[in-house]
């Protein structure tokens, strides 16, 4: 009863969570939606307030003096979270930030509660004394110009603010006040309109709960059909779980939803969409772990009704159903296989896993989803195997595997390579390993077959990405070609549009512009000269530039036509003919020429509503060709930017005009004639060159577009499976042990064969990741002194370059800042690297890069650090890794001296192109080095597999020899010839069998002896008892003759009576005995105990009337090692006993069971006699005991010996007029087939 309960405790549990889940959803639903929490972000400013003044007031105001005290106050400070402006008067003079763009600001603006700089929102908090102003800044939200994976505005972590809710000074209706410690009103914020309800506490539990209702139900599904099967309803408990589970799954995960998968990413569109079913890649993995559930529930209870048991008789019809259950299988290996490219077609990103460093939650995800499709096809193959290798041959299972394979070929037109082609081969690989490996009856499959079967999981999976992989990005190559061919066609440059959109309107605005325009004698070079120094520097090195001043009147001399135009009519034609409007450009165009050249057009009008003055400026550009010079680093280029710019960044592509190569870019390097690609006309042709996949389209008769790609080499296919392998070979190592602390429990207790696969796997592992860990380490820091090294040189060369360009008086007073930043920039493509130079008082005066500082990217102040040591100390250099937004990098500072070494400013070279560079070539070295050793340690776990098993093969051998040791047969010695301790270790054995020969021969002479002594004793007392009435008889026989009796006949009748009966008695014990003593040899073959079973019930269902039942749970054919005819002889005492043992006023009934237990049978027979009484429960496989009114009770006795002689043992249960069971343990005869339980 308390069984009964426990059984319906998870039923009960699911309904209680299950209504605990959506009580809670609809307690979630009524109550107040917020996205944040209003008293704690006014707590956290608050305290962030109280901290900044406290931090000031550290700043002793009145005795700084001079600049080094103060800066010798602020390096105290050390490190602190709130960034410090001192200000002197309207001047800067101390920081301890160099990121807060100040420049321009009025500093009583500083004196408010909150504000507003270029690159965010700040908390303020300042403090003065005379000209001295102190502010601390702390930063409230980080609002950029424009974002990428560096910059993302938003909001510290502390506040737990969503990056979409925005500031307000003002208070407003829709907002929500923040006020200060004393109440006081600070600023509101603003809820995002596309900002989701945050996950409260009771949603969350809410999800909790219905998730483990699942689980729970999952659990009493289980246990149900465990129980079920053991009644023999195994498959319609399977059925009905089946369809209930799913069921609710789809109810709960899919039509309800669980609120808390849709708040990851996982379960979001962003990486594998691909309809309402499948909606995300979390989706995708819920659907994988349905079949996973189902599957091996089908491997555990799925048992053939009675109506499909074995006839031995028609091998054709199991056939037929074996050749059933395989195409249903084969069918959902190819519904597998379109689930995997479906996952690879709509996936974003390659599916191949090449560089361990791009191993992330995604990948596993993705990984163990197709582990677990690939799981519940070898559950489902593993069950078929189990039911049919019991009555078919492994040979004929196998044909009609192959039949199976060709009829999925026929069927589905395969071997094309197509889609299924690769599900066909791994279908008969997979059938091939699990038809002819030799299963353990505990634990199923052994770990040498899950190792091949991690190996066919891993080729598989890996041949079905990498075909589609390539499939889907010459498809997506195709696509992008017809997307971007006018692009390419066009060559246009995504970083000069935006640099053109964004100094259009300083143009426009350029006061000295307009005075050189309005001269009367207007200087070309002077105009292209001030154009170059402010506008057109830095990147604008990658073009030609040509200006022409010109007025509506004016002639323009066309050196190609020999002729003289109007220079208004011409350009304006010529923008009609070829120009393109550029995004966010009002002045410039794009100019589609086809000089294989990017070109763009700019046209400024000066003093249009003056006809008179009228003068327009005309800009040409044209990309030089093959430019190499300075990158443009990441962190000034939006996201938007960064897409457009980052389409062709994993191609090669050319541009031929009239065949004629005028444009590449890329690793590959293409020929010069277009002739070599073999284009065709309106066609886009792929082309296989060396490593590289082409794909070559000809959209017109003189212009040729190649797109190219390298393909995947054999070392990236090696590297691919090896990961895979891993992967595979882990997880199945893990399924192993579940499984077998299933079927056994879990033990710690290894052979020594595993012992040493895991010693040496997990030394070779650990020694491989400390080498990795050390080699990675090692080269991470030659890269970087490398760099450092490099950084050193170059300073070196610059200071020469800028004592040549600049001078030596110092940068203050060499040149103006537009041109100081002209020549900075000119040196900076010369070497390569950003170069920024500071005065004396710390703030900037030219830079290649002015762009960061006019984003509000940094402020106009020297690294803080820097300036103390190189400014007050006697550092003659100055190394730092600073960040900007999420970006870290090298910055260089050292001191500008003049010819009499006084300090006249600084000079920083930070290195962000190069860091992109430096951060490639470390990624680089660190995937190789990591990917090296992944390969090694695949490698190792083969070795170490094969090497154990040479090892331990001699210790398997001696334990196979010494578990086949008996006393009653002779036993073989080991051959082994190597002189090492394994050999010694034989040696003793083969000692050891001499001796126990000996041995076993003196003891079975004394059993011998002892034995017949106590039969003679139970003969003799066997004998005694009809003696006695017999000689009295005689007696009385004799008194009688002799005394005449009367009616002597009849007693001479009734005594000769009783000695006949008497001495027949004395017979049957000389029959019994001597068939107890004479007992031929047991002759060990491998019988089937099932049909034995069914033998001895048919001869006694049909000679009796005593009905007898056989429940078989342990297969149709149960294998064991026996004499054949004495097993018989076990059953018919058996069977013959029980039906003895029933009285006839009794309906008598006897059920025969055969279960599986630990790798043994156990067969109970069971009726409902009158049981065997206490007295003689001990003793009643002794020979004479019986509980039968007739018969010496020997039979039990030899039933016992025959049961022993097979390895087994015999015991029973009964209850006094209730009835017995006898129940009989065999063990399986070696490679027998068992069932799971």
């Amino acid at each position: 009863m308390r069984k009964s309960r426990f059984y319906y405790f998870p039923l009960i549990l699911f309904l209680l969570l299950l209504a605990g889940g959506y009580g809670l959803r609809v307690l979630d639903s009524r109550l107040p939606a917020t996205e944040f929490s209003v008293k704690r972000v006014e707590r956290v400013v608050q305290n962030v307030r109280a901290e900044m003044k406290d931090f000031i007031d550290q700043i002793p105001l009145s005795s700084l003096t001079s600049h080094r005290q103060m800066w010798q106050s602020i390096d105290s400070l050390g490190k602190k979270p709130f960034k410090l402006l001192i200000y002197q008067g309207y001047e800067l003079v101390g920081w301890n930030s160099h990121l807060l763009p100040v420049d321009g600001i009025n500093p009583h603006y500083f004196k408010q509660d909150l504000v507003r700089l270029e690159n965010g929102w700040y908390l303020t908090m300042s403090k003065q004394e005379g000209d001295i102003l102190i502010v601390a800044f702390s930063l409230l939200r980080a609002e950029y110009l424009y974002q990428n994976q560096f910059l993302k505005n938003g909001y510290p972590k502390e506040y737990g603010l969503d990056a979409a809710v925005m500031i307000s000074r003002e208070a407003i209706q829709s907002g929500f006040a923040i006020n200060d410690a004393n109440g006081d009103y600070l600023f509101s914020l603003i809820p995002g309109g596309t900002v989701a309800k945050k996950a409260s506490v009771v949603s969350i539990v809410s999800d909790i709960f219905i998730l483990l209702s699942l689980v729970v139900l999952w659990i009493f599904l289980y246990y149900f059909q465990k129980r079920q099967f053991r009644v023999r309803r195994g498959v319609l408990a399977f059925l009905s779980s089946s369809l209930v589970f799913s069921f609710f799954y789809y109810l709960l995960i899919w039509k309800s939803g669980v609120h808390l998968f849709d708040r990851t990413a996982l379960f979001s569109p962003e990486h594998f969409a691909m309809s309402e079913l499948l909606p995300s890649l979390g989706h995708f993995m819920l659907i994988s772990l349905l079949l996973f559930s189902l599957s091996f529930w089908f491997l555990k209870f799925f048992r053939l009704p009675i109506i499909f048991k074995e006839d031995r008789h028609s091998r054709l019809r199991q056939m037929a159903l074996l050749l059933l259950f395989l195409l249903g299988a084969s069918f959902y290996l190819v519904f597998i296989s379109k689930l995997f490219y479906m996952l690879a077609q709509h996936s974003s990103g390659d599916l191949v896993l090449i560089k361990i460093i791009e191993l992330d939650a995604v990948v596993i995800v993705r990984y163990l989803s197709i582990a677990l499709l690939l799981l519940s096809f070898l559950f489902i193959m593993e069950r078929i195997c189990l039911r049919f290798l019991i009555s078919l041959p492994r040979w004929h299972v196998f044909a009609v595997v192959a039949f199976v394979v060709l009829a999925n070929i026929f069927l589905f037109k395969g071997l094309g390579v197509g889609d299924s082609d690769w599900a066909f081969l791994f279908f008969l690989a997979i059938a091939a390993v699990l038809i002819f490996s030799r299963r353990n009856p505990e634990s199923g499959l052994s770990y040498s077959s899950f190792s091949w079967i991690a190996a066919l999981f891993a080729i598989y999976v890996g041949m079905v990405f990498m075909d589609m992989t390539i499939r889907k990005e010459e498809s997506n190559r195709e696509l992008l070609l017809e997307n971007l061919s006018f692009q390419l066609m066009r060559d246009e440059d995504p970083i000069a549009e935006i640099y053109l959109s964004e100094i259009e309107k300083q143009i426009s605005n350029d006061v000295t512009l307009m005075r050189l325009m309005a001269q009367p004698e207007i200087d070309a070079d002077i105009i292209r000269n001030h154009l170059m120094k402010f506008y057109f520097y830095g990147y604008w090195g990658r073009f030609d530039m040509q200006i022409i001043p010109c007025w509506p009147q004016g002639d323009l001399y066309i050196e190609e036509a020999n002729e003289l135009r109007n220079c208004y009519s011409y350009f304006f034609e010529m923008l009609e003919n070829y120009g393109y409007a550029i995004n966010g450009s009002t002045h410039f165009h794009y100019l589609d020429n086809n000089n294989g050249r990017v070109s763009y057009f700019g046209i400024f009008r000066f003093f249009p509503n003056d006809a008179a003055r009228e003068t327009s400026l005309f800009i040409e550009l044209h990309s030089k060709p093959f430019f190499e010079g300075l990158g443009y680093p990441e962190l000034l280029v939006s996201d938007r930017d960064r897409a457009r710019m980052g389409l062709l960044d994993r191609y090669s592509h050319a541009k031929y005009l009239n065949g004629r190569l005028v444009k590449r870019s890329g690793e590959f390097i293409y020929k010069s004639d277009a002739s070599h690609y073999k284009p065709v006309l309106h066609s886009k042709v792929f082309l296989k060159e060396g490593a590289y996949s082409h794909l070559v389209y000809q959209p017109s008769a003189d212009v040729t577009i190649l797109l190219s790609r390298e393909d995947y080499s054999v070392y990236d296919v090696f590297m691919a499976f090896s990961l895979l392998f891993l992967f595979f070979f882990l997880l199945n190592g893990i399924i192993v042990l579940l499984l077998q602390w299933q079927s056994k429990g879990f033990s710690f207790n290894l052979s020594i064969q595993k012992r040493i696969q895991t010693a040496f796997i997990a030394v070779l592992l650990i020694m491989l990741v400390v080498v990795a860990i050390g080699t990675v380490y090692y080269t991470v820091n030659q890269f970087h002194q490398k760099h450092l090294e490099l950084l050193e040189s170059k300073v070196q060369s610059i200071l020469l370059e800028l004592e040549y360009k600049i001078g030596i008086d110092g940068p203050e007073t060499s040149s103006p800042e537009g041109y100081l930043n002209y020549q900075l920039q000119m040196i900076s493509n010369v070497f390569y690297c950003d170069i920024n130079l500071f005065g004396v008082d710390g703030n900037l005066i030219g830079t290649s890069r002015p762009e960061l500082f006019r984003n509000g990217l940094a402020g106009n102040q020297i690294n803080p650090e820097a300036y103390y040591n190189l400014a007050y100390t006697e550092a003659v250099s100055h190394l730092d890794e600073e960040q900007i937004g999420s970006l870290s990098y090298i910055s260089f500072y050292v001191p500008l001296l003049d010819n009499d070494s006084r300090l006249t400013g600084f000079l920083n070279l930070p290195y962000f192109v190069g860091n992109n560079e430096l951060r490639d070539e470390i990624s680089s070295v660190i995937v190789t080095i990591v990917n090296f050793y992944i390969i090694f340690s695949f490698l190792a776990v083969i070795l170490a597999v094969f090497l154990s098993r040479q090892i331990t093969r001699p210790l398997l051998l001696l334990q196979n020899k010494i578990s086949q040791i008996k006393l009653d047969r002779l036993n073989e010695k080991i051959d082994y010839k190597a002189e090492d301790e394994i050999g010694e270790l034989v040696a003793e054995y083969n000692r050891m069998v001499d001796e126990l020969t000996i041995s076993a021969g003196k003891l079975a002479k004394t059993e011998r002896d002892l034995a017949w002594r106590e039969m003679a004793k139970q003969i003799a007392h066997e004998i005694k008892n009809p003696l006695t009435p017999m000689k009295l008889s005689v007696q009385y026989l004799q008194r009688a003759w002799n005394d005449k009796v009367e009616d002597f006949d009849s007693y001479l009748q009734r005594v000769t009576q009783t000695l006949i009966e008497q001495i027949n008695s004395l017979s049957s014990i000389a029959s019994e005995f001597s068939k107890f003593a004479q007992m031929p040899v047991a002759k060990a073959e491998e019988v089937n105990l099932i049909d034995k079973i069914e033998n001895c019930r048919t001869l006694f269902g049909e000679a009796g009337e005593v009905p007898i039942a056989l429940h078989n749970h342990a297969g149709n054919a149960v294998m064991v090692k026996a004499d054949g005819e004495q097993l018989l002889g076990v059953f018919n005492n058996l069977i013959k006993n029980a039906i003895q043992s029933i009285p006839n006023t009794r309906k008598g009934k006897i059920d025969i069971s055969v279960n599986t237990s630990d790798g043994k049978v156990i067969v109970a027979v069971k009726d409902n006699g009158k049981g065997v009484p206490e007295a003689i429960r001990d003793n009643l496989f002794v020979p004479s005991f019986t509980t039968k009114t007739g018969g010496m009770g020997l039979g039990l006795a030899i039933t016992r010996r025959v049961v022993e002689n097979a390895g087994g043992r015999i015991w029973f249960d009964t209850q006094e007029d209730r009835g017995s069971v006898f129940y009989v343990e065999l063990p399986y005869a070696a490679g027998g087939i068992s069932s799971l339980e």
